[in-house]
């Protein structure tokens, strides 16, 4: 029975996305697969798809279905199957690499304007480059790490917005009363960006042939952690999951948080009243060096097997690589919680649209965004090895030393029974 509904759905798929025809008034129709976002998100597409087909000098009709999250893996499997993927769709920066290396999706440099690929920052360019070809145009990225405090319980204390780890310690020490924590430290998937940053490489050797978390920078980033806890300047047990972290800081429950630049979203909707009274900045490091934060986001990219892979890139260069007011109008329905991968849609938006008034947005975009860096792709199993280790500091009482050495045994136990290192893409 299996079986059978797994062939139902190759030949529904298969029927729906026969090779490219020709539209109405002789245009070639060309196949996006979307995926389902927020309505806001969904309005903004289909609004831009309408406008693209409306064009009466464009040569080609978008014709774009909205996938299921959920339910996106079983349909791209299925039409790879069936050899009917569409012309292009989405792929955020973390499956990127394995995309290209699959062979799943084709090199855009010649086919997207060398000026669009010029506006990108540095950083997001380096996102999307596989092999020194550039596979994919960013739509925006998203920051894991953003630190959220309240200004006036900062004010109250004569106290600085804390850059360092010592500075973010004695703040936190200094906020803590009966009623409120001084601040989180929720040591969730988000660690990435505090590990690169403090370490300035990965747990994992970059040939990943072994563990590589014991250098001086792990253990003073555990060490840091371990203090937060031990003072209990930080709740021991999380008072929200990471994601939602945010509201913290709206509700009186601590005064230094840290969740995704999503949570800029989350205040706005559930706790308006209190916005003039919190504050974002990137993230305190060790010696006060800029934090850099993983960023998820999502990328248009066209498919290896697009019969009409220029239409693909005609649309993409249309909607995300040309005039900055049209892809700065996707960071204005999203209330500016998203930000731009280009320059020309940064200076667009800090000077013709709300955002020249949005401090939060403009703080993100100056101090957090060109510090960036993509989310590491090696397996999540050796990411949480380095959560362990940080909660056997924190609940087993364990120095950083041994947790490290605990999270490295079992990192080069995997790397070996999994012939890891040939798993690298080249």
């Amino acid at each position: 029975m299996k079986r059978l509904l797994g062939l139902i759905l190759v030949a529904a798929i298969a029927i729906t996305l026969l090779p490219a025809a020709m539209a109405e008034g002789g245009k070639t129709e060309v196949v996006l697969w979307n995926q389902i976002f927020e309505d806001w998100n969904r309005a903004w597409c289909e609004k831009m798809v309408e406008e693209f087909n409306a064009d009466p000098n464009q040569q080609y009709v978008i014709r774009q279905e909205f996938v299921d999250g959920a339910a996106w893996e079983e349909k791209v499997a299925a039409a790879r199957a069936a050899n009917v993927m569409p012309d292009m769709y989405l792929v955020n920066y973390s499956n990127l690499v394995w995309n290209a290396v699959d062979g799943y999706i084709q090199p855009l440099d010649d086919l997207i304007p060398q000026e669009a690929w010029e506006d990108l920052h540095d950083n997001v360019k380096d996102m999307i480059t596989v092999n020194g070809k550039k596979f994919a145009y960013p739509q925006m990225v998203e920051p894991a790490v953003v630190m959220y405090y309240r200004k006036d319980l900062l004010a109250e204390k004569n106290l600085e917005v804390p850059k360092t780890w010592d500075e973010f310690t004695e703040a936190a020490r200094q906020l803590t009363t009966d009623d409120m924590y001084g601040a989180t430290m929720n040591y969730e998937w988000s660690m990435w960006g505090w590990e690169f940053t403090a370490a300035g490489h990965w747990p994992i050797s970059e040939d990943w042939s072994r563990a590589d978390n014991q250098s001086q920078g792990y253990v003073d980033l555990l060490t840091f952690i371990g203090n937060l806890y031990e003072n209990e300047y930080v709740p021991l047990q999380p008072l929200e999951g990471y994601n939602g972290s945010a509201r913290l800081v709206a509700d009186d429950s601590v005064a230094m948080t840290f969740s995704g630049s999503w949570g800029i979203a989350a205040i706005m909707n559930d706790f308006p009243e209190m916005a003039e009274k919190i504050g974002v900045a990137a993230a305190p490091t060790k010696d006060g060096s800029p934090f850099k934060s993983t960023v998820g986001g999502w990328t248009y990219v066209v498919d290896a097997k697009s019969k009409n892979p220029e239409g693909a890139a005609a649309y993409i260069t249309w909607l995300l690589g040309s005039a900055p007011e049209r892809a700065g109008s996707f960071f204005e329905a999203a209330s500016f919680s998203k930000y731009s991968p280009r320059k020309s849609v940064d200076e667009y938006l800090a000077t013709n649209t709300a955002a020249k008034d949005d401090e939060w947005m403009q703080t993100i975009s100056r101090d957090i965004i060109p510090n960036a860096i993509a989310e590491p792709i090696y397996t999540w199993d050796i990411s949480a090895q380095l959560l362990t280790a940080i909660g056997e500091v924190v609940t087993a009482g364990l120095s950083p030393e041994e947790a490290l050495q605990n999270a490295a045994d079992q990192i080069n136990q995997y790397i070996k029974n999994n012939d890891y290192a040939s798993k690298k893409p080249q």
